[in-house]
Parts: C-alpha cells; structure tokens; sequence
C-alpha cells in the first residue's frame, strides 16, 4: 500500500478504549474522487474509524494519509476534510445562508467571497429560495441539505458523512440518496460514507468496506460483495431480504440438504473429498416455488410486483422465497421449492468461510 496508488490510506490503524477494540489494524485505500462506504451492525466500529479519519478520534496506532500527507496526528481543521453528522446540528437563530456560510465568517474569509460560495453551494443544492429562511421553516431533506452545503462551502478534499440520513423518514431518505449521488457526481470529491443500512450502501457507494466487531470483513464493489461473499458474515449483512443459510450433507460426491429434499446441487469433487458438511447459501430472488413439497407457508409479503413467501421446514428452519407470480399460495399451504444452482453458495460451518 503506497501513497501514490490512493488519495487516503492507512495502516494498521487500530483504537482501543481500555481493553476494548473498537477498531484493530485497518489497512484501507481509497482512491481519488471514489464514494466509499463503511458498513456493518451497530457497535462494528465503521463511526469510530471515521472519526479517527477526521481527527475527532485520536488514534491508538496506526497511519492516516490523504494524499501526499500524513495526517495521522494533524489537527482536524488542517486535514481538507468536512463532516455531515446525523443530526444536522443548525444554528436555529441563523438563516441557512448565515449556517452555511458561518465556518468561513469566523476563518475570516471576506465577506463577498463568503456570498460566492453559499450562493454556489446553495445552486447545486437547490436551496436558493431557502437561504433567508430559518431551519424550523425547512424539512428534514431540507436541513440535510444546508448542513452539506456548509460542508461544500469549505472546499474540502474530503466528505465524511456519518450516518446522515438515519433520522429522515423512508420516502426523504430515497430522496437524499439521490441528491448525494448527485452531490458526488457533480463535485467528483471522495466521500467516505458510514451507515448500518446496506441499501443505501449497495446504492451509492463505488466500493464498500463491511466490518465486523472492529474488523474488516471483506472490501468490494457492491455486486462483487452480494455475488462473492467472503463469509457468512457478510453474505447475511449483504442482500434484503437476508440470504437463506440451510445444512447441507455429503455423501461421496453428492450433497443433500435434509431440509429441502426439492433441491438438488452439484459441488466440485475437491469440496467432496474435503468436508462432510456445508452451510448453504440460497438468496430469495434465485428461489422459486413448486407446487408439491413438504415446506409449510407462514406468512405472503405482497408489495406490488415482487412478492415473499415465508415458509418453514419440517426442522423449523425459516426459508424466504421471492416471488412475482399474481397467484401466491394461502397460509398453511404445503409447496416445494427449487434453485439456481449456479447461485448457491457454500461455506465451512465450523469457520464460516466461503468454499470455492
């Protein structure tokens, strides 16, 4: 890892409170003008790493570089970065053009310099019939908005967003993930982006870092992450609804899962001769139903176009199905299932790595 192959990096950057590891020895690159996500559960570590990238976390040990500079022990002003927190933390007495342009008023920068760039900002946000309003006068979008517009003021190399539209409502939050994408394509400045939600991270990110108790799990593109897991782990964070997981036996060369005996897959003789079981991965959208089976329907899911079916094995295991059928079967109906077998996933129980 270079300072010439990527904007930011670090090396072995690691926090600890006390005994507890927050974050342990993330090696990360992220290239020049990328829009880069950290995702993972709550208590993952994704806001702590973050921070520490900011400069409101001091670091344990470990490296920070953005572009030519090391940045590991520099002041958070002095990094060419800015930060969109959750809440959009507003001056409520100031207009959004006093919010926005009020980190540059107490930089002294002159005043007409100040107007420019609000009024630049407020353009790409599409604020400029708001910028003599009040924040209690705005929506939450609306909010969001001028809290990165105070950001844009600033010029930064870099946007760290943490968690910014986890208080929004379902139908504002579709909206912002919109106006970011947009944000990201009209600015070309990397971001880096935390959140718990992995549609807003398989949506905007070009590249996805999923973390797990302060550890790094896999790092990909967001197709690369849902089609080539690494682990259980991230092959059960990525995809909604969640991934199927069901045991499957080996016999000589053939695999049988006991739960699901509609299913039949084929695996590689050296995954054969190696293992005598394996967890198996089937996501909802490679199932489909058939009518005879042994699988009880607990629950239909009718959203539209896309349906899910909740079924439950014999054993008790739950199984999703997505379905686009108009028919859907009743509550307590027994049906079968089958796969796309090229879309089953395999992995060891006992490690819960992937076996390729």
């Amino acid at each position: 890892m270079t300072q010439q192959s990527s904007f930011i990096y670090t090396h072995n950057l690691s926090k600890h409170f006390g005994k507890v590891k927050a974050v342990e020895a993330v090696n990360l690159e992220i290239q020049e003008g990328e829009f880069f996500a950290l995702l993972g559960p709550s208590g993952c570590g994704k806001s702590t790493l973050l921070r520490m990238i900011s400069g409101l976390e001091e670091v344990t040990s470990g490296q920070i570089h953005i572009g030519e500079r090391d940045v590991t022990t520099m002041h958070p002003a002095d990094r060419g970065i800015a930060m969109v927190f959750q809440s959009y933390a507003l001056y409520p007495h100031m207009t959004v053009r006093e919010n926005m342009g009020f980190g540059l008023k107490m930089s002294k920068v002159p005043s007409n310099e100040i107007d420019k760039k609000v009024n630049e900002a407020a353009e790409i946000l599409h604020l400029e019939e708001y910028l003599d309003r009040k924040p209690k006068t705005l929506s939450g979008g609306q909010r969001q908005r001028v809290a990165i517009g105070r950001s844009i003021v600033r010029g930064p190399e870099v946007f760290l967003f943490d968690e910014p539209l986890s208080n929004l409502d379902a139908e504002l939050r579709v909206e912002m993930r919109v106006e970011i994408s947009r944000l990201h394509r009209e600015l070309g400045t990397t971001i880096i982006y935390v959140t718990h939600d992995q549609v807003e991270a398989m949506t905007l990110a070009d590249k996805i870092v999923v973390l797990k108790d302060g550890l790094i799990q896999q790092v990909g593109t967001p197709l690369s992450l849902y089609d080539d897991p690494e682990n259980v782990f991230v092959a059960g964070f990525i995809g909604s609804p969640t991934i199927n997981f069901v045991r499957g036996d080996i016999n000589g060369s053939k695999l049988s899962i006991p739960s699901l005996k509609t299913i039949k897959l084929e695996i590689d003789q050296s995954i054969a001769s190696s293992h005598s079981e394996l967890l198996i991965g089937l996501r909802p959208q490679h199932l489909s139903l058939v009518e005879s089976g042994d699988l009880e329907v607990e629950f239909t899911e009718a959203l539209g176009d896309i349906s899910y079916v909740y079924l439950k094995t014999a054993n008790g295991e739950r199984i999703v199905v997505e379905s686009r059928e108009e028919k859907l079967p009743s509550t307590g109906a027994l049906v079968g299932i089958k796969a796309k077998a090229s879309k089953a996933l395999f992995f060891d129980p006992k490690t819960e790595l992937r076996v390729k």
